[in-house]
């Protein structure tokens, strides 16, 4: 989830979000950063949180105190019902935080990783340049700032990714993004559509915008606020606080 958008962010998509999208984004988490997570033993921060893919994991496979920053209200919704059902000694180690990383009142120098999945593409650069510092501030040294590896260019066509149909009773759930080229890098426009049989129930649909940030734009953005980039590869972005 993003950081970037305020607290009705989201208003649509939430509704869909953990129905179509929380089962595969929790193996791809697992994926990316779950080695580095299950290791840690100083804070993790989980930044835009959305419903907690990052969070739940962090609270399951560590034992590491966890900070959960989401600015959405409706996600972080979607958040705090997950931690109601977990249980309470994990719910114990996970504060959320409503906001973004630079309003959040974390310690300074406290974390271990700062983790920042499905965000930095929404940002703008002001906000891109108040998360660094923010992350900075929070990170002990040493730490690790972790992210999906933004895309560097937009698509030269449309590009269509459809979310497997998931059954809910008689009614069955889908949904499918469209990533096009704009003027301030690329577009997503979600499409949501409920089917009961061959009947059309609802559709409805939400859109965000996403930059295009190459490594090196990144590297030089980091390196301006004390963060070294330690890996770029094609997946996954390292970046490591000041000793």
């Amino acid at each position: 989830m993003s950081e970037c958008e305020g607290a009705d962010a989201y208003r649509t998509t939430a509704e869909f979000y953990d129905i179509l999208q929380a089962e595969r984004d929790s193996r791809l988490v697992a994926e990316l950063y779950g080695g580095r997570v299950a290791a840690a033993r100083g804070a993790v921060v989980d930044v835009g949180a959305g419903s907690g893919t990052v969070s739940l994991m962090a609270l399951a496979c560590s034992g590491a105190p966890v900070h959960a920053v989401e600015p959405s209200a409706v996600m972080r919704s979607l958040l705090l019902t997950r931690l109601a059902w977990s249980r309470a000694d994990r719910r114990a180690r996970v504060t959320v935080h409503p906001g973004t990383l630079p309003e959040a009142e974390i310690p300074d120098s406290s974390a271990e990783l700062v983790v920042c999945h499905n965000v930095v593409p929404t940002l703008d650069d002001a906000a891109r340049d108040a998360l660094w510092e923010a992350a900075a501030r929070v990170l002990e040294p040493g730490g690790l700032l972790l992210m999906d590896r933004p895309r560097a260019r937009a698509p030269r066509e449309a590009e269509v990714a459809v979310f497997t149909p998931v059954r809910v009773g008689a009614d069955t759930y889908e949904g499918e993004v469209r990533e096009t080229a704009c003027e301030e890098g690329a577009e997503l426009a979600f499409t949501y559509t409920v089917r009961r049989g061959e009947r059309v129930v609802r559709r409805r649909g939400e859109r965000f915008l996403t930059r295009m940030l190459p490594p090196e734009v990144l590297t030089r953005e980091l390196g301006g606020h004390r963060l070294r980039c330690e890996e770029t590869g094609e997946r996954v972005l390292v970046a490591r606080g000041e000793r």
